[in-house]
């Protein structure tokens, strides 16, 4: 039986919890608990510690920016520090999988698959956009798709499903399932339209009979000239094969009536009722699975 939805943390109540698992008061903390609650992992102190050394210590063996990814990181107004907090925020969620699925990796292990889990990683430091698309199965379904002008469904499957085959470290991690028998799955790919590369993080959770129960659909573009673009999250909720509430979030300022136009244009397509269709403006890399229970909860708790 799949454990039931731990209750909203609030911020308040995130300092106190952080407090009492004697951590540190910093975002890593923060990030590093609300993963574990998304896995359900025992809150205890020593985990928790365990957890952060993990994340430290991969982030300490990261190699130098490139001038390219110090130029990306220029262009999205990302100052060093916040860089580093995105990359050890993705490091935290590889980490907290790790633990439910019983696996330790070694530094480098774990950057892979915190990779894997970031849509952005290559993009914020090193390797270029080239190896990212090389790793993520992309480049050559990115020139087809732009000679056809239509992504199918059966296309992006295809690349989805080469691009873990390719990755054993990878393919091995979406096999194991978690202590409490779900099974959460990463599949990165990325393609290109009309001049725009898009990389992608497709995360699922598997509960009872493989049936999702959640699913992150993580996306963040790259424009023809190499600018960072748009970045969205998608969080979608599940009741046996039919979703049944959406959850957008999106990283530019949209007014209230184009949040409201966004939603209805999304109900309307997907056949989800308006009420259980949210978008909100987001600043977090991970709002999906640092809250995702509580968003979607959130989302006319009284339907």
């Amino acid at each position: 039986m799949v454990k039931p939805p731990a209750p909203p943390v609030t911020a308040r109540s995130m300092a106190t919890l952080t407090a009492a698992l004697g951590l540190p008061a910093d975002r890593l903390s923060a990030s590093i608990v609300s993963f574990a609650r998304f896995f359900s992992l025992p809150l205890k102190p020593q985990l928790m510690a365990e957890i952060r050394r993990q994340v430290l210590a991969s982030a300490a063996a990261q190699p130098e920016p490139t001038a390219e990814a110090e130029s990306i990181a220029l262009e999205k107004r990302d100052s060093p520090q916040g860089t580093a907090a995105k990359n050890r925020e993705a490091l935290s969620l590889a980490a907290a999988a790790c633990k439910d699925k019983g696996v330790g990796l070694s530094p480098q292990g774990l950057r892979a698959y915190a990779a894997a889990v970031e849509p952005d990683w290559e993009g914020r430091h090193g390797g270029g956009r080239e190896r990212h698309r090389r790793q993520r199965g992309g480049r050559d379904r990115e020139n087809e798709t732009e000679k056809t002008g239509a992504i199918t469904s059966s296309e992006l499957r295809k690349v989805v499903l080469e691009t873990e085959a390719a990755d054993p470290l990878l393919a091995t991690l979406n096999r194991l399932p978690g202590k409490n028998g779900r099974r959460w799955i990463v599949l990165p790919f990325s393609f290109g339209k009309d001049g725009r590369e898009f990389f992608v993080s497709l995360r699922i959770m598997l509960a009872e009979e493989n049936r999702a129960s959640h699913m992150a659909i993580d996306c963040a573009e790259v424009t023809e000239s190499g600018k960072a673009g748009q970045r969205w999250h998608f969080a979608l909720e599940f009741s046996g094969n039919r979703i049944t509430r959406l959850a957008v979030f999106v990283h530019n300022a949209l007014s209230p009536k184009a949040r409201a136009q966004l939603a209805q244009e999304l109900s309307r397509h997907m056949g989800i009722p308006g009420e259980r269709v949210s978008v909100q403006s987001c600043t977090g890399s991970f709002p999906c699975e640092s809250c995702v229970d509580e968003l979607l909860r959130s989302i006319n708790e009284a339907v």
